[in-house]
């Protein structure tokens, strides 16, 4: 079984989520209630992200629609964008870019299948797909649970000690 495989085969024959999903994140460890934008084109992986995060604690919206993803970010607080690279509409660093600037503290996970030098060198963290479900948890977790926001592309540094 590949992780792509594992990842999209996580429902058992009656729909429900497979407690196999090998999350390796305790409840003790799982911040509660942090909310996750889901930003992706690919329907099966829409719905698959909430079911696979939901369990360790985090509220999960999610939409096909970037340009709809600014207005979310607007209106109720998003700890963590998690969108795909390459997207018919928008591509999902420029989709960032939009979200952050409504958003500034919001933290930003792409996601792709596909080696892009725009996602590398936006700087910004990437998981590649496929991917197991609990890499999905444990890269969401890590993101979050660093101190501070993405330091954007171009940001000043900040002055050496005197």
């Amino acid at each position: 079984v590949t992780p792509w495989q594992e990842f999209t085969e996580l429902r058992d024959t009656n729909g429900m989520l497979d407690s196999r999903r090998g999350s390796d994140v305790t409840d003790a460890e799982t911040p509660r209630g942090q909310t996750i934008l889901v930003v992706v084109d690919q329907i099966d992986v829409r719905a698959l992200v909430p079911d696979v995060l939901s369990p360790d604690g985090y509220h999960v919206t999610e939409t096909g629609d970037p340009f709809e993803a600014p207005r979310i970010a607007e209106t109720q607080p998003v700890h963590l964008l998690l969108t795909d690279v390459v997207m018919p509409i928008m591509s999902g660093i420029d989709l960032a870019k939009r979200v952050e600037s409504v958003s500034p503290t919001t933290k930003v996970l792409l996601m792709s299948g596909f080696s892009t030098a725009a996602a590398k060198g936006s700087g910004r963290p990437l998981i590649s797909k496929p991917f197991r479900a609990s890499d999905l948890v444990n890269a969401v977790r890590q993101l979050l649970d660093s101190r501070s926001a993405f330091r954007r592309p171009g940001s000043p540094s900040p002055p050496p000690p005197a």
